[in-house]
């Protein structure tokens, strides 16, 4: 079997290795793919059912084999971001395809799910540089904090690279107000995560989308009824995403027996609580199975503000953190004993999940008493997973395993750190951690479900 190139890709010899060659057998074990852009399997009785290597392009390319070389056999090549199964981007009209769009610098995973025997050979072409911000695939890079004006056309989408400094909502003000007003002409603004896990919102000019903390590609449409182009400062909007990363002082408080709504989106939320009177509270996330609800303390340190006056600043304290998950009901924590004036940090973290539209929108709760009627901390959530840390090494126990699932650690900016995935019929995996003190997101995805817990590393 050969692969039949695609037109767009430059013709070019694809020199087979050896019959003894490498490759790796999971995520975690992918060697880089054959510098001869191809990969020959004499035998199918010799090679597992799929086999990975790593790619890492030196240009923007389309990278691949051509759709549909064996109609009977279907596709047998994914490219993904990373080990969190999120596959990369594929030209417009070419999603399902074996073709990639790769860019430049990045680390990716390939998977061959190899169906009959020849030579796998994969081209590349790079893209033309009129390309560039025009389709998704293919962004502009434009840095957190540049203040570059852009220009979108009437009528026209642009696309551009943006890494959110934390997890935020996007904002495109016009240059004319000095970034402080947003842009009416723009109708839509769609967000793609990049990292894993990913996911996407979508908003106006006037309610930007929300993203994470990290690589974001960021699409812009003006509307086609404009009259002139939108010129407009792309940027992430500190005052209404306030967090333990950003000015979490000037937050507003979660106010006793109101429900506060968040975005139903791929989002982690802060807010803090200041204890009324003396008493117990019952905490309470209503949002997407699998969130999570986090509840810990906060610290009032000194500082200075930007005209360099003194001034208190909240810092998040996660050292006695408690966790509850979301799962058929709310998630609740109780917590006894809370004295007048103490103030505490209530976090939703909505790692790879979304509710269930506008029409009923996640909040955060706070109402007095232990509503659970249990002492300390309750998690309504079922939850079977189980993380402890010691020596560097990070033990997790989940019935989810069983079925090959992936476990995931991301830090409080939502950056993974460290992933492995498990052997059909696990129980329990070990992953080695090696991460600075502080506090992490364990998270199983399993086969249509998903299990998360928060870590203390010493």
């Amino acid at each position: 079997m050969k692969k039949i190139l695609l037109p767009l890709f430059a013709v070019g010899m694809c020199v087979a290795p050896a019959f003894a060659q490498d490759y790796g057998t999971t995520p975690e074990t992918a060697v880089p793919f054959p510098t001869g852009m191809g990969w020959f399997v004499p035998d199918l009785s010799a090679v597992p059912s799929e086999v990975w290597f790593t790619y890492t392009p030196t240009a923007n390319v389309m990278w691949g084999a051509a759709p549909g070389n064996n109609p009977t056999l279907g596709k047998q090549v994914w490219v993904y971001l990373c080990d969190g199964g999120q596959e990369a981007f594929q030209r417009d009209g070419s999603e399902g395809t074996d073709s990639y769009a790769l860019l430049s610098g990045r680390k990716y995973l390939v998977k061959i799910t190899p169906k009959e025997t020849g030579s796998y050979c994969m081209f590349s072409t790079p893209f033309p540089p009129a390309w560039e911000g025009m389709y998704k695939y293919y962004p502009m890079p434009l840095p957190a904090y540049s203040g570059e004006a852009r220009t979108v056309q009437p009528g026209e989408t642009k696309w551009f690279l943006y890494e959110a400094p934390y997890a935020s909502q996007i904002t495109t003000n016009t240059t004319a107000s000095f970034g402080m007003a947003p842009d009416m002409n723009i109708e839509k603004v769609e967000a793609i995560h990049i990292e894993c896990p990913g996911g996407s919102s979508v908003g106006t000019g006037m309610m930007g989308p929300y993203v994470k903390a990290g690589m974001n590609v960021i699409g812009v449409t003006v509307s086609s009824t404009a009259t002139e182009a939108s010129q407009f400062q792309l940027s992430v909007n500190a005052m209404v995403t306030l967090n333990c990363a950003n000015n979490f002082s000037r937050s507003v408080g979660l106010v006793l027996d109101t429900p506060t709504s968040y975005p139903d989106s791929y989002y982690t939320v802060d807010k803090y609580f200041t204890v009324p009177e003396d008493g117990d509270y019952t905490f309470i996330n209503h949002g997407a199975k699998g969130t999570l609800l986090n509840v810990g303390d906060v610290k009032v340190v000194d500082g200075i503000d930007g005209l360099g006056n003194p001034k208190k600043i909240y810092e998040c304290d996660w050292t006695n953190i408690k966790t509850a998950t979301v799962g058929e009901n709310d998630a609740m924590i109780a917590l006894t004993g809370l004295t007048k004036g103490q103030i505490i940090a209530v976090q939703s973290d909505a790692f790879g999940v979304i509710g269930e539209g506008p029409a009923n929108l996640p909040y955060l709760k706070v109402v007095k008493g232990n509503q659970s009627g249990i002492a300390d901390v309750v998690a309504e959530d079922g939850n079977t997973l189980k993380a402890t840390v010691v020596g560097g090494k990070l033990n997790v126990e989940s019935v989810l395993l069983a079925s090959g699932a992936e476990v995931a650690v991301y830090d409080m900016l939502a950056r993974k750190v460290a992933s492995a995935v498990a052997a059909d019929g696990a129980a329990s995996l070990e992953i080695n951690l090696d991460v600075n003190p502080g506090v992490y997101v364990v998270v199983v995805y399993g086969k249509g479900n998903s299990e998360s817990a928060k870590i203390a590393v010493k």
